[in-house]
């Protein structure tokens, strides 16, 4: 790599700049178009893939906006079934240095075991620590899922050292485990729906 010169402590592949620093001038190309933009306008955009499901849940995506701080409006499509359904979160307020955790509520459309169904949620994170470089987050909280119309608690914990990061969740009906890997703007994670149905995802923030 050219450029500049490695800082042994830096994890150089937690953005795409390595890309735009290779020898190889497709590498460069690839890494300016990826690189873009450099400061992100507020959009995100997330594709799933889970090849075990059925129609309905192989393919996932959405795109959604934060419009303020405190509100993100998007649209989720899954492109077998033509189905579209709309999401959004408010952040009531943020968590703080102290005690106080942060508290989202929000729908969005979800797969429940077999079930797909609108859900409307109410949950509540918090950092709690930092160990060896590793931040550890809760969340719990509880959801009402229409096709049941039953109100569920939900709940998980978060992982991240740098630009790794790891989830284990319940969503009120299933258990599921991620890892994820950040490169700039793009993150590629790895899950495990329901503890056993492998799949792959891809975010870009832009």
């Amino acid at each position: 790599m050219r450029g500049r010169s490695a800082d042994p402590n830096e994890d150089p592949f937690s953005s795409i700049s390595f890309l735009k620093e290779s020898d190889s001038e497709f590498l460069q190309g690839v890494g300016s178009l990826l690189s873009w933009p450099e400061e992100p306008l507020g959009f995100s955009l997330y594709g799933r893939w889970i090849p075990d499901k059925s129609d309905h849940g192989i393919w996932y995506m959405n795109l959604s906006y934060q419009v303020t701080d405190w509100l993100r409006l998007g649209v989720d499509y899954r492109p077998l079934t033509d189905d579209v359904s709309i999401l959004a979160n408010v952040r009531v307020f943020p968590e703080n240095d102290t005690w106080r955790p942060a508290l989202i509520l929000g729908t969005s459309n979800d797969d429940f075991g077999d079930i797909n169904s609108d859900s409307y949620y109410a949950t509540l994170s918090k950092h709690l620590f930092e160990a060896g470089g590793v931040n550890v987050s809760l969340y719990g909280g509880a959801t009402f899922i229409e096709e049941l119309d039953e109100v569920r608690p939900v709940g998980g914990i978060h992982l991240r050292k740098d630009a790794w990061s790891g989830m284990f969740m319940y969503s009120g009906v299933d258990e599921h485990v991620s890892i994820s890997r950040d490169f700039g703007n793009h993150t590629v994670t790895f899950l495990l729906f329901d503890l056993d149905l492998p799949g792959i995802a891809y975010g870009y923030r832009f």
